[in-house]
């Protein structure tokens, strides 16, 4: 399936070209990259890598692969064998898997499971395609991407959940929490959470979460990916795959993680106060109605859908809303996609939920700013916890489905190159996500939109 057909399938506009290097250089320099977060900001001195150690005196071995096969089973097996080739003789505790729709989801983890009986699963569906260090994955049919962990030093525990089962996605999000930190036979609170989540409920779950490990602990993911849009994304946890759930992994370890969440947006003069809003709609910003001050606020972006009503999620990409929030020791701003307008009440509609009394910002981007977080995203993630590149070992990279659709196909193939500049020939994997989940310093973990986030693993203990 060709990128183009999400486009057209979302009638994305085109987005004006601008010089970046100059920018990127000077936003990063001078701190007004809007809307990023890291955490565990280090103290400790980087570790030299020593020349000359063996594969046999690594604390984590990792194994990855990738198929745009056309059927499932060889496609897994593709991957599979790719992923054994690297491990050796080790058996890997622990799997990544995100796969594209044009696949059957079930299949798909069936026959991984078969390949990998042992080791626990943990991933769900990517918009149209994949990433890994090889590149971006684009298959006729569909494409997937296999990333295994073997290591006496990380402990990985997979738990899902089916929403539906629940009273609540709250209750949800606590089963699948409490599931996963029951799988590694560890006491205390993991270090870190890994969430795929269906698209919808995502704050809810994210209290569930809360309520049994705090709001201290790192949540950072996405929500699971179509292609248009349809409701055909899937979660998978170990033998599970759900249509409206969550696979969370729950990690203990002493050994160094480094990770970012960020928007890469600018801000704008434009902010108001939510004066009346439910859920993930709009009614009122400053007492009037919501989609007319965004219009104006835009210059007009979405005259057009104020007079009809509809979709206006393209337009909006590089005009997305944010919530200010007050961190610890400065101001956030977490972006939310516009993505329709009522044209009875000229409410918006928005893919996170917004309370009366949030103060919202106007951001602004364009396609090369969003393209280069796959390079100043990685690069924090490497600075939040004072890790050099020869440090890491593999990375986790999720980037927001909407963002991609506005980079230029012909673009968006370097996205893999970036990363790969910032952790060098350390293995990653990467998916295309409906919404981001990740952690603010101060405040906790958030849902927004937009955002793309970088997980690095490395060979070396905390303390060392």
């Amino acid at each position: 399936m060709k990128l183009s057909y999400i486009r057209q399938k979302l009638q994305l506009s085109s987005i004006q070209k601008v010089v970046i290097g100059i920018i990127v250089v000077a936003l990063i320099g001078a701190g007004t990259w809007a809307v990023y977060t890291t955490t565990e900001k280090g103290t400790l001195p980087i570790i030299p890598q020593i020349e000359g150690s063996d594969e046999e005196t690594k604390k984590v071995q990792v194994g990855y692969g990738w198929s745009v096969k056309n059927e499932e089973s060889e496609a897994v097996e593709e991957a599979v064998s790719s992923v054994k080739a690297q491990l050796g003789d080790n058996t890997p505790e622990f799997a990544l898997l995100f796969s594209t729709v044009g696949y059957d989801p079930a299949e798909i983890l069936n026959e991984v499971r078969k390949c990998l009986p042992n080791t626990s699963i943990y991933g769900g569906t990517s918009c149209l395609s994949v990433q890994t260090a090889d590149g971006l994955h684009v298959g006729e049919v569909g494409s997937l991407a296999l990333l295994a962990v073997s290591s006496q030093n990380i402990t990985f525990g997979v738990g899902g959940a089916d929403i539906e089962d629940f009273t609540s996605a709250r209750e949800a999000g606590k089963a699948a929490v409490q599931a996963a930190i029951e799988a590694t036979g560890k006491d205390g609170l993991p270090k870190l959470v890994l969430m795929t989540a269906a698209p919808g409920e995502e704050e809810e779950l994210l209290l569930g979460i809360n309520d049994i490990i705090g709001n201290d602990i790192p949540v950072i993911g996405g929500s699971s990916g179509d292609n248009d849009i349809t409701g055909q994304w899937r979660q998978f946890a170990n033998d599970n795959v759900y249509s409206n759930g969550i696979s969370l992994t729950a990690i203990y370890t002493d050994l160094k993680i480094g990770w970012a969440f960020e928007a890469g947006y600018l801000r704008t003069e434009n902010r108001g106060e939510v004066t009346r809003a439910e859920g993930r709609v709009i009614y009122e910003i400053d007492g009037r109605p919501a989609a007319e001050v965004y219009n104006e606020w835009t210059g007009g972006l979405v005259s057009e859908e104020l007079d009809n009503g509809g979709s206006v999620l393209s337009k909006t990409t590089i005009y997305p809303l944010a919530k200010v929030i007050n961190g610890e020791e400065e101001e956030y701003s977490l972006s939310i996609h516009p993505l329709s307008i009522n044209a009875t009440d000229h409410s918006l509609s928005v893919f996170a939920n917004v309370e009366d009394g949030d103060e919202l910002m106007l951001m602004h981007g364009d396609w090369e700013l969003l393209l280069n977080r796959a390079l100043t995203t990685p690069s924090k993630a490497l600075e939040s916890n004072n890790i050099s590149e020869d440090d890491v070992v593999f990375g986790i990279y999720t980037f927001c489905a909407g963002t991609m659709l506005s980079i230029p196909e012909d673009e968006m193939p370097k996205m893999p190159s970036l990363v790969g500049s910032v952790i060098g020939d350390a293995p990653f994997i990467g998916t295309f996500t409906f919404g981001e989940q990740g952690y603010i310093v101060g405040v906790g973990n958030c849902h927004g939109n937009l955002v793309n986030s970088m997980i690095v693993f490395t060979d070396n203990h905390e303390g060392d």
